[in-house]
């Protein structure tokens, strides 16, 4: 965290460094993909999105090899 966080954008007091570190725990648990967690985010893990979430992967995935697949056979 102090890497990411209070090192990347230097704080010029204490204010400044607790809203650094507030945003960084919220993008920490709303937004970034941990692998841990079949790369989604925690908050989305706690309130059990995640087969939502592998779903939508997974429709998205088989969109991609259709799309590829149809365009081998046109040309």
């Amino acid at each position: 965290m102090k890497q990411e966080s209070i090192r990347s954008y230097c704080p010029v007091n204490l204010q400044d460094a607790r809203r650094i570190v507030e945003e960084f725990i919220a993008h920490y648990n709303t937004k970034r993909l941990h692998s841990a967690t079949g790369y989604i985010a925690p908050q989305d893990k706690l309130i059990g999105r995640e087969k939502e979430i592998f779903s939508e992967r997974d429709r998205k995935l088989s969109d991609a090899l259709e799309r590829r697949a149809a365009k081998r056979k046109t040309a």
